[in-house]
């Protein structure tokens, strides 16, 4: 009798803790390379199974953090702090919440109730993760209602999980490296690539964790980069150039590229690192710390025989057009 008392209090104490769920290798892989990559955050600061809680449902707070990062935001999410109506939203995820909400990329349950302890579907972490891939279904790239078998159609989610209702954070983690994997709507730019470009991880720490990023951006891009295109402000001093930004525009995306007469293939600046490089003159707030946005750039490592033509350029933080921002007039840098 004792025996079956403790049996049923066992079983009781797990029913109140939550649905477990058991998670596979290939879950475990796919949180260890979102860790990896700054992606996703346990609930300690070093990387384990535990940690990743990959065994229970994750709730509409959770999945709002995970798809703000996807979306390479994160950090633009926590300068910004945007405030949002609902009063259920727990500190950690608040930011997270407010960037979508500013963003009309969520809604509440009502006007001032979030729901962000609730279960998250599977049909929800879908519609949002074909988002964040540019699909549309305001514009009838898919429905809400079929969500799951359009994800399922482009490899985003996989057979077993297509009628799974409550979304495990087991499952949430391979969709999320399924995601990278894919390509932009209308493009063949992978997420990873994206997310590369505009500075969430380096192309090298990607490459390290086993995921393709494709570097198409120079496939004939170039070949577009005229001499009618406006000069950017720009002076030479010994081994650094100074390059005025014309106007203020986000850090986020931001990348230089340079030729020579000398060297007429197209390299690109590293950014921060020893040798050649830039860094980003980022615009400071006025209570202290910096702003998510820059008006200059800095390439350091220059020789003074060096004469090369600086082209900058920065990807859209929301689709995958590339804009030129101008170029260096290659004899004023000689």
């Amino acid at each position: 009798m004792k025996k079956l008392c403790s049996i049923l209090i066992v079983l009781c104490m797990v029913l109140q803790a939550g649905t477990i769920f058991a998670y596979d290798d290939a879950a475990l892989s796919a949180a260890q390379t979102l860790y990896t990559l700054g992606l996703l955050k346990g609930n300690s600061d070093t990387f384990s199974a535990e940690g990743m809680e990959l065994d229970r449902t994750a709730t509409r707070a959770e999945i709002s953090v995970t798809i703000t990062r996807m979306l390479g935001k994160d950090e633009k999410a926590r300068y910004q702090q945007n405030a949002h109506p609902f009063t259920d939203v727990p500190d950690w995820a608040s930011d997270y919440v407010g960037w979508l909400y500013e963003n009309y990329l969520v809604n509440g349950a009502s006007d001032t109730y979030f729901g962000a302890n609730d279960i998250a579907s599977v049909q929800q972490f879908c519609t949002m993760m074909l988002r964040v891939l540019g699909y549309s279904d305001a514009e009838g790239d898919f429905y809400y209602d079929s969500a799951t078998s359009f994800a399922l159609s482009i490899g985003l989610i996989d057979s077993q999980m297509l009628n799974r209702y409550e979304l495990v954070r087991g499952d949430m983690v391979k969709i999320c490296l399924n995601a990278l994997q894919l390509p932009i709507k209308n493009s063949n730019r992978l997420l990873s690539t994206k997310l590369s470009d505009e500075k969430v991880f380096s192309k090298a720490l990607a490459e390290s964790a086993g995921l393709n990023v494709s570097t198409n951006v120079l496939e004939g891009y170039f070949a577009a980069v005229d001499h009618n295109l406006p000069d950017i402000s720009a002076s030479k001093n010994g081994s650094t150039i100074r390059i005025r930004i014309n106007g203020d525009i986000e850090e986020y995306g931001v990348r230089v590229f340079y030729t020579s007469k000398a060297q007429p293939t197209v390299t690109e600046v590293p950014l921060g690192t020893s040798g050649l490089h830039y860094e980003k003159g980022k615009i400071s707030y006025l209570g202290g710390g910096f702003a998510g946005y820059i008006d200059q750039l800095s390439i350091f490592g220059i020789t003074d025989t060096t004469d090369l033509q600086i082209i900058v350029i920065k990807t859209s933080s929301e689709d995958a057009l590339y804009n030129i921002l101008g170029k260096t007039n290659i004899t004023t840098l000689k």
